[in-house]
């Protein structure tokens, strides 16, 4: 074990050790409500409570207190995450899961996967799509979940579900908001639900950004949903959502608004439409579900490409392209309630991607065509079981089989262990989980000559975690410790050498997440996390762009009992390692943002909402060249009937 290793083990072992005497004045503390937390992204329903892995969930009483102005604002706290977003709000926005690559990260959005995989990025999921206002909850695993899901799942998962009309209500909510630096938003939502059926239909709107400094952009969400409870356990749901959005923003490697030569901007157009209609069908000791799914996603892209630079001589061409993703899934599994304690659930899915691409890159004045037309289809069995075999000790086992056109047949397995230490107010877990991932179509498809290579083999990856978690002062606070580490083979990877994408890199990455929470008093709760990462390329210590060594986080919220609350969110991540096509490769200053909300409970049914982000204004870099969001006042109304 290194010596990097050893040093995250000693920080963590210390604040477990500080947690474990405390809790003894305590010991009959009250549960927590984390227990009536139900985990919804697993095959077996799962309270957060018996939960072995790592998973963060944020509820929408959360997403209504941090009054974010994006979607990946929601996702800035979580231990283990670095967001990134090229350019100004109108570009690319990626999320890291414990130093995996984004392609690794599979979002789930209503249970449809909605990651692309004719885009650039390998199939990241663009984390600019999500806005606050359509979204009920987020569920957020950290580490590898192909043993449930597949391809994709290497790194981890993110499960959104959007809001959904609540039982025996019916209601509408209106909000509108303004800011500063190019914001407004403006949403709509009708809901209603009975014994038998349910119904919602929501629109959105947001503005963000401002071409002068980096880039914009225009989001449009619209989504229903349905369903039907036919008695007798007989049950069937239906969803679609369809969002368009356009923006502008550098090109990615540039140098951004700072230091880009070439000062034009690139501009982009998408289309989602994501569909799912699913049955269930309860008795007394089983249950049977199936899904059916639809994910669309057009894009269209003009960039003019990147002047040479220190790390390029030749930049990136410009470029002009347009793609067609199509994926259609079905899936169906039994759960079999084996007694009261164990359950097992086994299944089968298929799954069909097309993709087409139709692009043009100008080199040296010449026109290259780059135009692809893929389809590939992956057939899986999975089978799961949760077993308690003697009180507080809950054992969980998961295995996966996947044959993949081109890439061959996968089997991917995991297991997960919890036990509750009640003498102590505590818990420990451990899990092992593995995953792959086949090339993109992007990766497949781009010309030889421009560096694609049709032979790449998928990516491979397993880790391990264990984590410690002590409940203390009756219940009202909680401290968290999660050691983990992740191995990856064969990743691909873009070969300078030879100008050709490559599976080069073996990537070893180890840390620590700590997160401790805690209700002062009945006015104030405060939540501080911190997560500790090193990262080693093919035995060296080259670093990986957008994988800082350390990052950390205070979200505090205070609440006069009555209609006010306040919140403060702080976000810092240590020095981090990036590279431009002008300036080589750099490391980014220390980033330290604040940001500060407030929300007034009106009579009839109005929520008034004020926010500054980046209160003091600093200066903080997203990419080399690209400054972050400077100060920005926002102010919202919400009315709800």
């Amino acid at each position: 074990m290194n010596a990097a290793w050893r040093a995250a083990s000693r920080a963590a072992g210390a604040i477990a050790a500080a947690c474990v005497y405390a809790p003894f004045a305590h010991a009959q503390a009250s549960p927590e409500t984390l227990e009536r937390v139900e985990i919804q992204a697993t095959r077996i329903p799962t309270p957060l409570a018996q939960a072995t892995d790592a998973v963060t969930v944020i509820a929408r009483s959360a997403i209504e207190q941090a009054d974010a102005a994006s979607g990946i604002d929601l996702l800035r706290q979580v231990p283990g995450l670095q967001i990134d977003q090229v350019s100004g709000a109108g570009g690319l926005s990626s999320v890291y899961i414990r130093g995996s690559d984004p392609n690794h990260v599979l979002v789930l959005i209503d249970g449809v996967r909605v990651n692309d995989s004719t885009n650039s990025r390998g199939g990241g999921y663009d984390m600019s799509n999500l806005d606050p206002t359509r979204i009920e909850r987020i569920e957020v695993f950290r580490g590898a979940g192909s043993s449930i899901y597949g391809a994709d799942a290497m790194g981890g998962v993110i499960n959104i579900t959007t809001r959904k009309a609540e039982p025996g209500t019916v209601n509408a909510d209106a909000s509108a908001g303004v800011g500063g630096l190019g914001y407004h938003a403006a949403s709509a939502r009708v809901a209603g639900a009975n014994d038998r059926l349910n119904g919602s239909l929501a629109a959105s709107h947001l503005q963000d950004g401002l071409d002068s400094r980096g880039g914009s952009l225009a989001l449009d969400h619209v989504g229903a949903s349905g369903g039907i409870d036919f008695g007798a356990g007989l049950g069937l749901s239906t969803s679609v959502e369809h969002s368009q959005r356009h923006g502008t923003t550098f090109p990615d490697d540039s140098g951004g608004e700072l230091l880009a030569v070439r000062r034009a901007l690139e501009r982009k157009a998408d289309h989602d439409t994501g569909a799912s209609v699913g049955g269930h069908w309860d008795l007394e000791s089983l249950s049977l579900h199936a899904l059916a799914s639809s994910y669309s996603h057009q894009a269209s892209d003009d960039s003019p490409g990147v002047a040479p630079g220190l790390r390029s001589f030749v930049g990136v061409p410009a470029s002009a392209s347009t793609t067609d993703y199509q994926q259609r899934g079905l899936s169906a599994d039994v759960l079999v309630r084996v007694s009261s304690q164990s359950s097992l659930v086994v299944g089968a899915e298929v799954q069909r991607e097309t993709g087409v691409a139709t692009s043009t890159y100008t080199l040296f004045g010449r026109s290259i065509p780059a135009d692809f037309d893929l389809a590939r289809n992956t057939r899986s069995e999975f089978a799961e079981a949760k077993w308690i075999p003697v009180t507080d000790l809950v054992l969980r086992g998961g295995v996966r089989h996947d044959a993949v056109d081109g890439a061959g047949s996968h089997v991917s397995p995991s297991a997960g262990a919890r036990y509750e230490l009640h003498a102590l107010q505590a818990s420990i877990r451990a899990d092992y989980s593995s995953g792959f991932k086949p090339p993109s179509f992007f990766s497949l498809g781009l010309p030889v000559p421009l560096g694609g290579n049709p032979n790449l083999r998928p990516e491979r990856g397993a880790g391990e975690s264990i984590g410690y978690e002590q409940r203390l002062w009756q219940g009202k606070a909680r401290a968290e410790v999660d050691l983990f580490r992740s191995k990856y083979n064969d990743l691909v990877t873009f070969d300078n050498q030879t100008n050709r994408i490559v599976n080069a890199d073996r990537v070893e990455i180890r840390g620590a997440e700590l997160l401790l929470s805690a209700r002062v008093s009945e006015a104030l709760s405060v939540e501080l996390s911190y997560t500790r990462l090193y990262t080693h390329v093919n035995d060296e210590n080259a670093p990986l762009r957008q994988r800082p060594g350390q990052r950390g986080g205070i979200v505090a919220s205070w609440s006069d009992g009555g209609a006010s609350t306040f919140g403060w969110r702080m976000e810092y991540a240590a020095q981090d390692f990036d590279s431009s096509v002008p300036t080589g490769d750099e490391y980014l200053p220390v980033y330290l943002r604040n940001d500060l909300t407030y929300a007034y409970r009106w009579r009839y049914g109005l929520r008034l909402t004020a926010a500054v982000d980046n209160v003091f204004d600093r200066q903080n870099e997203n990419y080399i060249g690209q400054p972050g969001q400077g100060r920005r006042f926002r102010v919202g109304v919400e009315a709800r009937y």
